[in-house]
């Protein structure tokens, strides 16, 4: 009779908690991909998608790299009113905007224009997965981290019998655990 009780508990505390915490685990696993592979290809930056174009600069000759040449090179890009702030170097200015940059090779007047779009949606979610948001959502991810523990637990016990824990979960649970633990020790 209690082994019945403790069955449904376990079944019950599975169901509730992969019900309730459906949108999170989704949310993770997107962000959690795209967070895995965002310095490769595309995803660069993984909150928004980068374009570049390659520009002349007519600059005046003898170039001062100040804020003047800074706003004039944005005119000739339609971006002046976008205008942040700039940066020198030896050779070079580089000028920020809302959505990008502008840098410009003083003695050529080759220039780059970078331009970033949000990639929305994904960029939400990485906040959530970051934690960036912190306050009560602290709290609301920890809940979720600890139900995470519970439901890889409760699911160990759903099934019976050869495909439950006593064998093919069993193998399937170990094998989960030993390949972790190879990367961690090949790579720690």
């Amino acid at each position: 009779m209690q082994r019945k009780t403790l069955r449904r508990w376990n079944n019950a505390i599975h169901r509730d908690l992969g019900y309730f915490f459906f949108g999170m685990t989704i949310i993770y696993a997107l962000s959690g991909i795209i967070l895995n592979h965002f310095k490769s290809g595309d995803f660069a930056h993984p909150d928004y998608s980068r374009k570049y174009e390659q520009l002349n600069i007519a600059l005046p000759p003898n170039a001062v790299a100040d804020k003047t040449l800074a706003l004039k090179a944005l005119e000739q890009v339609h971006e002046e009113k976008h205008f942040k702030s700039f940066v020198t170097g030896t050779g070079y200015i580089q000028v920020f905007i809302d959505n990008g940059s502008l840098y410009i090779d003083l003695t050529t007047g080759k220039a780059e224009l970078e331009t970033k779009t949000p990639r929305y949606i994904l960029r939400e979610f990485n906040l959530l997965h970051y934690n960036s948001i912190k306050h009560w959502f602290t709290w609301f991810s920890d809940a979720y981290a600890v139900s995470m523990i519970l439901l890889a637990v409760t699911g160990l016990f759903i099934l019976r019998g050869r495909n439950g824990i006593k064998w093919r979960g069993a193998i399937l649970a170990l094998t989960g655990v030993i390949i972790p633990a190879i990367i961690i020790f090949l790579y720690a």
